[in-house]
């Protein structure tokens, strides 16, 4: 998988990255949207034709920063109440799949078919975590070699979502939020996960 481009900084930002949207999760997206009767679900190769219409419209792009307990700014401080135990660093990401999709889902709603609307929507939302997947990879190979492991990444609270995107300089990724506390895109999220110590033999010395 191409890595990007990757901004060596203290708050990092990635775009240009490839992801791999897959059936399966497209197809979990969309059972959650529309009702489909069991052994009528869409085929793979239905599902990957239409993958491949959206796909021209995803524009992934993330931004995430790693720090120590000392260093966690005051706002983000309380995210620690969750770490697991002997938590070393927090890190936080903000990751989206762009603005110019929600165009394209506007277009298919006004067709008045609300299957493939549901579909394009299911698209997009598998898109978002695969985008989340490709940073979490990248942000685990480097907890790996400071001989850390990564916790489960946590969606970030309402309460921490403006403190996590000023952090991130999210802006800069064109990441906002607007005065009635909904992100911008649409397609976009702010997690949070710590680096542990590995254990045993997978440890480095």
């Amino acid at each position: 998988m191409d890595q990007g481009e990757v901004q060596e900084e203290v708050i990092r930002k990635i775009k240009k990255y490839k992801i791999s949207v897959r059936p399966f999760g497209v197809l979990r997206h969309l059972k959650k949207q529309v009702p489909i009767e069991p052994g009528k679900e869409p085929q793979d190769s239905e599902l990957e034709s239409e993958i491949s219409k959206v796909h021209p419209h995803v524009v992934p792009c993330a931004v995430f920063r790693t720090f120590s307990k000392a260093e966690t700014p005051e706002t983000l401080k309380s995210l620690w109440q969750t770490a697991p135990e002997k938590s070393l660093s927090l890190s936080v990401v903000a990751a989206t799949i762009g603005k110019p999709i929600e165009g394209e889902l506007e277009r298919v709603s006004k067709e008045n078919n609300p299957y493939q609307s549901a579909l394009w929507n299911s698209i997009a939302r598998e898109s978002l975590e695969q985008s989340f997947h490709f940073v979490e990879r990248l942000i685990g190979g480097e907890a790996e070699d400071e001989s850390c492991e990564l916790s489960s990444f946590l969606p970030a609270g309402a309460e921490h979502l403006e403190p996590v995107l000023a952090s991130l300089e999210a802006h800069k990724a064109e990441i906002a939020m607007n005065d009635s506390g909904q992100i911008s895109p649409f397609f976009t999220g702010v997690r949070y996960s710590f680096w542990t110590p590995l254990k045993g033999k997978n440890a480095k010395k």
